[in-house]
């Protein structure tokens, strides 16, 4: 594709005129890789700046770099305000990826279950539908291993080709909040967003709530279905600026809720704006029901009717990580959750003690090299919640495990604990 249709919609900021004829046959934004005849980017990141890597070395093998300042070298440079936002951009004209039905799903926790619960309910609405979030890439039978919850974008617009070319009507898609951050969707047209919830995360960039809080509710902006939590204390904020949002709950007025909710909370009677079902759910949980409530809210403005939406539902399985309940033979129960934050680890245990009438016994660990304020927040749940609490190692990256279970340990004030970093042993 010729340079000057790729830079369809960049403001570029110097004389390029000699290079528009150019053909350019891929994009990078990884030095490290060498492809002849491509366009790169060059953006500072947490650890390493791409301004520094480009050189006359390069002269003859790539076409140009996308600079955010002009770099003392000859190879050709497009100089652009921000290359992250000109990368989306140049992504999607390369890859043709616009007018495409894409859902986007932000928040701390939900939006795998969200992302599946949509992608379902679509498919028995006749639609069909590529996800791409935490747990990969799927779209018509094929799973896509994922490195990240929302891919960078020249590796994310070449998904939405592949899913083009398959004929996917819809892509729902989670969208991180360092994907906002990073300006990974800069360039998507979304046909729908939803806010699934704030709560602490990712402090460790952020560096407070205000940001990451910020950061969220920027992206819930432009969109022509737009869905908000009702009962959430930061999108209540928001909430009120607005008139033509929808927006879920069970404590606050909302144009879709639950009431008569079983104490499980696998059955309860659901209204998406006046459409009323009677649902019975294979999924367990308060956090659930919102996760319901906000994909079935999304599924109707689309067009789906309630009853798809109620079969759908109800034959909805789960999704792999999520409270994945196993019975065992002597009537014991194994939870598998992804619980990584605070609520999140606070929703599973709550529900847990919902379906057990013996005592709850919590193993888990946290990351290393991420927020470490949530470790003795995520103590202090473990200690309130279940009984006794087995402490390992959860990919502990460039840390000491001991270490990490120690910032754990800090928020438990009982002795209801065992600590051994060597997951297997445990």
């Amino acid at each position: 594709m010729k340079l000057k249709k790729l830079l369809n919609g960049v403001n570029v900021k110097n004389d390029i005129s000699s290079i528009l004829d150019e053909e350019i046959e891929g994009l990078c934004n990884k030095f490290e890789e060498k492809h002849k005849n491509f366009l790169y980017f060059c953006y500072k990141g947490q650890e390493i700046d791409g301004h520094d890597l480009v050189n006359d070395s390069l002269l003859g093998f790539i076409k140009a770099v996308v600079v955010e300042k002009i770099i003392d070298t000859s190879v050709p440079q497009i100089l652009v305000d921000d290359s992250r936002v000109a990368m989306s951009i140049i992504a999607s004209n390369f890859y043709d990826t616009k007018d495409l039905s894409i859902i986007g799903i932000t928040g701390t926790n939900g939006k795998t279950t969200n992302a599946f619960l949509i992608a379902n309910i679509l498919e028995k609405g006749g639609n069909k539908v590529g996800i791409i979030g935490t747990n990969g890439i799927y779209f018509c039978g094929k799973k896509i291993p994922a490195k990240l919850t929302t891919p960078d974008p020249i590796d994310l617009h070449e998904i939405f080709s592949i899913m083009k070319k398959a004929n996917v009507t819809h892509i729902v898609m989670e969208v991180s909040a360092h994907a906002i951050a990073l300006k990974k969707v800069e360039s998507i047209k979304f046909i729908a967003k939803i806010l699934t919830n704030i709560t602490e995360d990712h402090l460790d960039f952020f560096e407070n709530m205000n940001n990451y809080s910020r950061t969220k509710l920027e992206f819930m902006k432009n969109a022509p279905i737009r869905i908000y939590p009702s009962d959430d204390a930061y999108a209540q904020k928001e909430i009120c600026k607005y008139d033509d949002i929808l927006t879920f709950g069970i404590e606050n007025p909302s144009d879709a809720f639950c009431v008569e909710i079983s104490k499980e909370a696998n059955k309860f009677i659901m209204n998406i704006c006046d459409n009323v079902a009677k649902i019975k759910t294979h999924l367990f949980g308060m956090f659930n029901v919102y996760n319901i409530l906000s994909a079935s809210l999304c599924c109707m403005a689309l067009g789906i009717d309630i009853e798809t939406v109620k079969n759908a539902v109800e034959s909805f399985s789960g999704v792999e990580g999520r409270f994945n309940v196993i019975k065992l033979s002597n009537n014991k129960k194994i939870i598998i959750d992804f619980a990584h934050t605070p609520d999140g680890l606070e929703n599973v245990l709550k529900t847990a003690k919902t379906i057990t009438d013996g005592k709850l016994l919590c193993l888990f660990g946290c990351g290393g090299n991420r927020d470490k304020h949530k470790r003795q927040i995520m103590g202090q749940v473990a200690d309130k919640f279940a009984d006794f609490i087995y402490l390992t190692s959860d990919n502990p990256r460039f840390e000491k495990p001991a270490e990490i279970i120690g910032d754990i340990i800090n928020g438990i004030k009982t002795k209801n604990y065992y600590a051994n970093p060597d997951r297997a042993e445990l």
